[in-house]
């Protein structure tokens, strides 16, 4: 096998794709993808722990974020975008601490291989510069590009073939630069530069050697870097597979099959399988190294304590509650939240990361409805609700104040004050019509949607036709606005949402929400709760409303019932899993429905009573409580309907819920 590598080597055709695995030897020893974000993780929870002086208070959260790794339900680079999103371009600081002088075997004789003239471009995902220092050892002349600026200058000097050294193409940005790296999901899907896949269609021509790379990306995106697309190119292709676990992965599997008869499978150790590969050649191995002290993780750990150690308070507590959040693990995230406001707030502070934080323990509290009593961590119950809303009020006149307007409308939903907050789900989704809002202005496109988000669940609960199409006539506009953004889990909430607004309409919503599969499959791989819970709840809304009657009245309507059972049953363990607790209610309303056209009355008395459980936590509820309760008994003949959708029509009004007038009076009248 290593016959096919001497012809091209010698004929300095070589291209080495550098994955994590070549810097795992000794003494390099760096951590691979998925255990550099553990540790980043580890580094701050140990900080918060310091800050709040609560020492192992989150040893009891840390394995529910272990257990959804290891499930690969959240992928590090969902981790990475959530850090990302809470402390900016300071996530990517954390990642120069790979930047460590530790060079092994395998970088030593890729530069061996580099000096005998056998490569034509080393690409690496590695952000180290452990092929570097190895280059610079033998004094080996190479251009390094790894951002847009240093694309567009290498693929002018291979186009005119005038460039002098070794091209190192780093794919993913290098420690030398922070602005430089790619590591986050949004990242990845707002797509590679135009200049870094030029270079890549040239360099497609050589021989590849895979080398410690998995490519785990492919199987998430089958056109990552073109890999695939370019094997037709490409005189052919070898892949080093670990002898530990000799079946490849789903995205080797599909590279090496692009490649056809041209590639083949080795199973070897990285560093023995390029020392051969020099043997082959007739010429020096790498040089002796020893790799007894694995001298990396001492120094990548220290460069990672003096990172989070630069963090405040605020935004070490921030990145671990998004994490929690993300996991479905609202209640710690609220703990935190709510403890580092009231530190910041006793200590006056008035910093960027404490408005942060501020506007994050207020949209937590919107958008889970999680701001009733949340006991603190020494099990007393805080006025969360309250501080909450202060919270969001504070921040209306700084430059987060589009983003806590947003929040605000969910929180006057759950807070009873129906009224309030459609108003302000009304002006929030009218700047969709014309991309302009009224006062402050969304600072991203992240921004504009979590604005449509809040107000399309405002305007759901308030079930009143002109809203209902509001919602669903800017839609298409936030759609458009999560995707350039790259956020898979926007996009498919807004998906999820759009479904449910039109869910008691005749309109096909299982055929409009099939659309979006490839967004809630991506939603899924992430493990996003409320996207996949909220498709489930449209679905099941949509079985027991006008679109299953059409359905019903055609087939069987038993059939349709149990349909919508099953859906809204999923919906409800997603909403458990996420905390979402007013959706449980609002969905066990629907399965009320579902099994009185089943005429299962018993079953529909016990998910009412359910229902009725959340009602009392949030006001906004009853009135569906009471409607549908009206509804059954109409079902049955029984007098007491007028009464309940009476009810129904007082709980409306005292919640603010006016635009649900009309209808609730026509049941009343109906009833009598």
């Amino acid at each position: 096998m290593i016959k096919t590598l001497e012809n091209f080597a010698r004929q300095g055709e070589i291209v080495v794709m550098a994955g994590a695995g070549v810097s795992v030897g000794k003494p390099s020893a760096l951590p691979g993808w998925k255990a550099t974000n553990a540790a980043i993780v580890q580094v701050l929870s140990r900080h918060l722990e310091t800050a709040i002086a609560k020492p192992d208070w989150l040893s009891s959260v840390m394995p529910a974020i272990d257990a959804e790794h290891q499930a690969d339900r959240f992928p590090p680079d969902y981790q990475a975008q959530l850090i990302e999103e809470m402390c900016g371009e300071r996530y990517f600081q954390a990642l120069q601490s790979l930047d460590v002088d530790a060079i092994n075997a395998s970088h030593d004789s890729i530069a061996a291989l580099a000096a005998a003239g056998a490569l034509k471009a080393v690409v690496t995902t590695n952000f180290d510069r452990l092929i570097e220092q190895a280059l610079d050892k033998r004094a080996v002349e190479y251009i390094v590009a790894c951002d847009d600026v240093g694309y567009a200058d290498l693929h002018q000097a291979l186009t005119a073939q005038n460039h002098r050294g070794l091209p190192v193409l780093k794919i993913h940005g290098c420690v030398s630069d922070h602005r430089s790296m790619i590591d986050t999901l949004k990242q990845r899907q707002r797509g590679r530069s135009q200049h870094l896949q030029a270079c890549l269609d040239i360099l497609q021509s050589g021989y590849w050697v895979y080398l410690g790379f998995s490519a785990a990306d492919l199987e998430t995106d089958p056109n990552y870097l073109g890999l695939v697309a370019g094997a037709t190119n490409s005189a052919g292709a070898t892949y080093v597979a670990y002898p530990d676990n000799p079946n490849l992965g789903r995205g080797a599997t599909t590279l090496m099959n692009a490649y056809g008869d041209r590639a083949q499978v080795v199973q070897a150790y990285v560093a023995a399988y390029l020392g051969e590969v020099c043997q082959a050649l007739g010429m020096p191995g790498p040089d002796e190294i020893p790799d007894a002290v694995a001298l990396g993780p001492a120094q990548f750990q220290e460069k990672l304590e003096v990172w989070a150690a630069g963090l405040s308070a605020a935004a070490t507590g921030l990145c671990l509650a998004a994490i929690l959040e993300a996991i479905g693990q609202a209640e710690p995230a609220v703990r935190i939240l709510d403890r580092l406001v009231r530190k910041e707030l006793h200590d006056q502070r008035d910093t960027a990361d404490f408005h942060a934080l501020q506007l994050h323990y207020g949209r937590l509290g919107a958008a889970w409805g999680r701001f009733v009593a949340v006991p603190d961590l020494v099990g007393a119950a805080s006025n969360a609700s309250v501080e909450t809303a202060q919270s969001l009020l504070r921040l209306l006149d700084s430059h987060l104040g589009f983003a806590a307007a947003a929040s605000l409308a969910c929180l006057w939903l759950w807070l009873g004050e129906g009224q309030r907050a459609t108003s302000l789900a009304v002006t929030l989704l009218g700047g969709f019509l014309n991309g302009q809002w009224e006062g402050a202005q969304p600072q991203s496109d992240e921004e504009a949607v979590d604005a449509w988000l809040s107000a399309a669940q405002v305007c759901i609960f308030n079930a009143h036709t002109q809203t209902i199409s509001l919602v669903a006539s800017t839609a298409g506009t936030a759609f458009d606005y999560a995707r350039r953004s790259g956020d898979v889990v926007r996009t498919a909430r807004v998906a999820a949402l759009q479904g449910l607004a039109i869910a008691e309409t005749p309109d096909d919503v299982p055929a409009l929400l099939a659309e979006y599969e490839a967004h809630f499959e991506a939603a899924a791989r992430v493990g996003d709760g409320f996207a996949l819970g909220m498709r489930a709840l449209a679905l099941g809304r949509w079985h027991v409303g006008p679109g299953g009657l059409a359905i019903a009245s055609a087939t069987d309507s038993e059939t349709v019932a149990q349909k919508a059972l099953i859906w809204l049953a999923e919906a409800i363990e997603y909403f458990h899993n996420q905390g979402m607790d007013p959706w449980i209610s609002f969905a066990q309303v629907q399965r009320a429905k579902a099994y009185a056209d089943l005429h299962q009355f018993d079953d529909v008395q016990v998910c009412i009573n359910r229902a009725e459980e959340g009602a009392d936590r949030f006001p906004i509820l009853m009135s569906h409580v009471y409607e549908v309760t009206g509804q059954v008994h109409a079902m049955r003949g029984n007098p007491a309907a007028a009464e309940s959708f009476q009810a129904a029509l007082e709980a409306a009004e005292a919640s603010g819920l006016l635009a649900r007038h009309e209808t609730l009076l026509q049941y009343v009248s109906q009833a009598e």
